[in-house]
């Protein structure tokens, strides 16, 4: 792992202690993707125990700090972050982590015209991350097929054909273990309300949350085909899905995309 390769990627990742670059960083340098004599961690805070064992890692607090210009810059930190700061890289691969910052501003900040954004999730933590990303036209299949690797790392990734179709997934995807837990929530206070203990109604919600995503799992487009043969069956659980639907279920999740996708506008237009 200590070994350098001149083949490997020379990376720089800004915010690689934080929420999304703590489970990257780590994951590129265990399989491979770069080394530690390759790549660069820059954050405000110092060396994080994230990548303790890897190798004998640089550490810098901005990117202007490198001795040597990288040539991929991962931007892990939140819009207002990136447009306060300086981040000039015009002949790196740019890879963005960010929500609501276009190809278009990510360009016009740090003058690459390579330019991937991505939008991976939570999940990253267990290697279980969705990533879907998109690539601006300078981008190359070299480029796609590092983007590719490094995604891998934590979990599957998908291309996408442009920004308003990673704007509606930043809601969906990018929500990671979000949704799940309002359901697991919403389950608890409804057995509790029906008379359980706590204890007894987290245990069901967790069952039914976390067990039966294993059921699903592989199989997600028969998703209505379930919902239909528990309705068809007529019993306690298809009464209990009737329901769910009458009182807006459907459009609750509907409305809470469109949330999502109105607050990623409003936060490209802050550019």
């Amino acid at each position: 792992m200590t070994r350098d390769r001149p083949d490997a990627a020379r990376v720089a990742l800004i915010g690689a202690s934080g929420w999304l670059g703590q489970f990257i960083g780590p994951a590129m340098l265990r399989r491979g993707v770069t080394t530690p004599e390759r790549f660069t961690a820059i954050n405000r805070s110092g060396p994080s125990a994230a990548y303790d064992g890897l190798g004998a890692i640089p550490w810098a607090a901005t990117l202007a700090d490198l001795p040597t210009p990288p040539e991929v810059v991962i931007l892990s930190l939140r819009a207002h972050d990136f447009r306060a700061g300086r981040f000039e890289c015009p002949d790196a691969l740019v890879i963005s982590l960010m929500a609501g910052v276009t190809v278009g501003e990510i360009e016009a900040r740090t003058g690459s015209a390579r330019i991937i954004r991505a939008l991976p999730n939570a999940l990253a933590e267990i290697a279980q991350s969705y990533t879907p990303w998109l690539a601006s036209a300078a981008v190359d299949a070299a480029d796609r097929a590092l983007c590719r690797a490094i995604f891998r790392g934590v979990g599957r990734e998908a291309e996408v054909p442009d920004e308003a179709a990673l704007d509606v997934l930043t809601t969906l995807s990018g929500a990671g273990p979000a949704f799940a837990a309002l359901l697991a929530r919403a389950l608890v206070r409804a057995g509790q309300r029906a008379g359980l203990s706590e204890t007894v109604a987290q245990g069901a919600a967790e069952n039914m949350v976390c067990g039966a995503a294993h059921l699903m799992a592989g199989r997600i487009e028969s998703a209505p085909e379930i919902v239909q043969s528990f309705v068809a069956y007529d019993g306690v659980i298809a009464a209990a899905l009737r329901a769910a639907e009458d009182t807006g279920f459907d459009a609750a999740i509907e409305a809470a995309v469109e949330a999502g996708l109105a607050r990623v506008h409003a936060m490209t237009a802050e550019d």
